[in-house]
């Protein structure tokens, strides 16, 4: 068991993939931005350049026998050779740059290649690091002409070129700054972390945005622009697709980020929607599984970051949305006509548009800010708390105080390897909604699994013959120290399934409050914490108290009641992440129960529930009546 507590801790961690395909997607972008400067009407206009190119494209398809194998491996590797050879016949530069530019789309759409910043990109950290890491070769305005410039071959980029400029993705200069470009002096900033990276590439990709916007006057009008067009899209692309104004509205976009991604509090109602509008185009256009990965998405990394905010003010509305998104899923994995996808996905929007109304209309009232913090770590760590107690109870009233320590491990390190989970997902590693839920959905069924376990055991002593057996042998033997250790993998799991998502929800809560909020969003969670240990203090009271065998008897079944809730929870957050399907049925939702109207989840407890019975009913009636009447030490 001792073994099993450090491996759940060391495989907390999430992986990074899609490395070939990222360095693909790079070099293609590049290659189609950098060909016009090599090849002209058919001739070699700089050879030095146009050697590159060919190592480019020669080396684009070696890289393609690594990809990951997927519906369009095939394709991209078509593709990739088809623009190699456009690349050794010298043709003409605009049929490379629509293939790169058919190349990228494919990508990024078949890989499902994150190409959004987290947040809106931070402008002034972006000019920061450039004068601090760029401008020795590039020169402090981007023209190429650093101090370093002249010792280097080939000459760094000018990027106050429009024309250039016209034609190079965001998310390509992103791509170029954490990878590098091999046989140039632009060494890879991976280094960096990602926000940092993003923060850099709008910096860059605004230095030749702004002679287009010399007066820096908004434009009249924004037309729909979602992040994802903004960062894989070129300029001219953009432009071309928003008409007489799309040069001044990508130009803007690109030096004013804010004006896409919006203030903090808001951020996560624009995300779901974006998404979900992503999610109707792709379905509409026949490709049902990017759809029902944005819509997975639109919840995951959008909705449910500001769901515990809108409870406190519209509880109804959060409510509403929440089964329309689910609704939204299942439309989307059982095929449904496109009219009836597109009406849910109408309808859904203009939910989430009246919830960030009532979320921006004012900053949340101190009585809302305060009911929100209180809710929140009520709600996210009832089942925890009342897993610890039953244990620690357990631990004392069988006489083994020493074994409270493991609690104390347990409980310990899942604290610690939260906080320390949040801030690599917050400041290193992007760790998406869907690893979030997936983390809580193992660790809520691997906890049930356990729970329903030591019931059962609990429950198994109760019996005359078992109950003397027990006894007789010393329970320090029965709690040995594998025993024990097992007890510290429970606390453990149940902590750490809630804490990641609770800092989260903290976090966007401390931003929804304000200045004048914040107060009580600390009073709610001091609260909140106190009415958790006041619950924690009188199942140690009370629960003591009973005689041992009783003790037994009624820890078994809230043994059985947790478990069954943590299985409840458990396929509702394997449902949110899009790996199991969700049957709506007319029942009631008590999420403190862990109750949830859906066939799967029901069914899952409906099982336990028979099973625990049945054995609780099989252990009544296990053995002779215990003539003694039991013993109570």
């Amino acid at each position: 068991m001792k073994a099993l507590f450090l491996g759940l801790i060391l495989l907390s961690g999430l992986a990074q993939a899609g490395e070939p395909v990222q360095r693909i997607q790079q070099m293609v972008d590049y290659l189609g931005v950098d060909y016009r400067g090599a090849v002209s009407n058919g001739a070699i206009t700089d050879p030095s350049e146009y050697d590159e190119m060919q190592d480019f494209a020669h080396t684009l398809v070696q890289l393609a026998a690594e990809l990951p194998a997927t519906p369009v491996r095939a394709k991209v590797q078509r593709r990739l050779q088809a623009l190699k050879t456009l690349v050794y016949q010298r043709a003409d530069p605009k049929q490379v740059a629509v293939l790169s530019a058919e190349l990228r789309q494919l990508l990024i759409s078949g890989y499902g290649l994150s190409v959004v910043p987290r947040k809106a990109p931070d402008m002034a950290r972006g000019a920061a690091l450039y004068a601090e890491d760029c401008a020795a070769c590039h020169g402090l305005d981007g023209r190429g002409n650093g101090p370093m410039a002249a010792q280097l071959d080939p000459k760094p980029t000018d990027f106050t070129d429009v024309e250039r400029y016209r034609e190079r993705t965001l998310y390509g200069l992103y791509s170029t700054i954490t990878h590098g470009v091999e046989g140039t002096a632009m060494q890879s900033w991976a280094k960096l972390p990602e926000d940092d990276r993003w923060a850099l590439a709008f910096h860059v990709g605004s230095l030749a945005a702004r002679k287009l916007i010399a007066d820096q006057q908004r434009p009249a009008e924004l037309p729909a622009v979602t992040k994802e067009m903004l960062t894989t899209r070129t300029p001219a692309e953009l432009a071309a697709q928003l008409g007489e104004q799309g040069d001044r509205v990508v130009a803007w976009l690109r030096t004013h980020p804010d004006g896409l991604w919006g203030s903090a509090k808001g951020a996560g109602i624009r995300f779901a929607i974006d998404h979900l509008e992503q999610a109707r185009q792709a379905y509409a256009q026949g490709d049902a599984k990017r759809a029902h990965e944005l819509a997975v998405t639109a919840y995951l990394e959008g909705f449910e970051l500001v769901e515990s905010n809108l409870d406190a003010m519209d509880s109804a509305l959060r409510h509403q949305i929440e089964s329309g998104m689910t609704e939204l899923r299942g439309l989307i994995k059982g095929h449904a006509p496109v009219q009836q996808v597109d009406e849910r996905i109408t309808q859904l929007e203009s939910q989430l548009q009246q919830a960030a109304e009532k979320l921006n209309n004012d900053l949340l009232s101190p009585a809302g800010a305060f009911t929100a913090s209180l809710v929140i770590l009520l709600r996210e760590g009832l089942e925890a708390i009342l897993v610890i107690a039953a244990l620690a109870a357990f631990l004392i009233k069988t006489g083994r105080c020493d074994g409270l320590r493991y609690l104390y491990y347990g409980t310990g390190a899942a604290l610690g390897l939260g906080l320390l989970t949040w801030y690599v997902s917050s400041e290193i590693v992007a760790i998406g909604g869907a690893g979030r839920e997936m983390t809580e959905a193992f660790a809520a069924l691997f906890a049930a699994l356990l729970l329903f376990y030591v019931g059962f055991w609990l429950h198994s002593k109760t019996s005359a013959v078992q109950w003397k057996r027990f006894i007789q042998d010393s329970v320090q033997k029965v709690l040995n120290k594998e025993t024990l250790w097992g007890l510290a993998v429970l606390a453990f799991i149940a902590v750490y399934r809630e804490i990641f998502e609770t800092v989260l929800f903290y976090q966007a809560l401390w931003l929804q409050a304000g200045e004048e909020g914040r107060a009580m969003v600390a009073t709610g969670l001091l609260l909140a914490a106190g009415a958790l240990a006041l619950l924690a203090w009188l199942i140690l009271r009370f629960s003591t108290r009973l005689p041992l065998r009783q003790f037994f008897s009624v820890t078994s079944i809230f043994m059985f009641v947790l478990a069954v809730v943590f299985a409840g929870k458990g396929i509702a957050a394997l449902q949110e992440a899009g790996l199991l399907s969700s049957r709506q049925v007319n029942f009631p939702s008590i999420d403190l129960l862990g109750i949830y109207p859906n066939l799967e989840g029901l069914g899952v407890q409906l099982l336990m529930v028979i099973v625990a019975v049945l054995l609780l009913w099989r252990g009544s009636k296990g053995g002779p009546k215990d003539q003694t009447g039991g013993s109570n030490a």
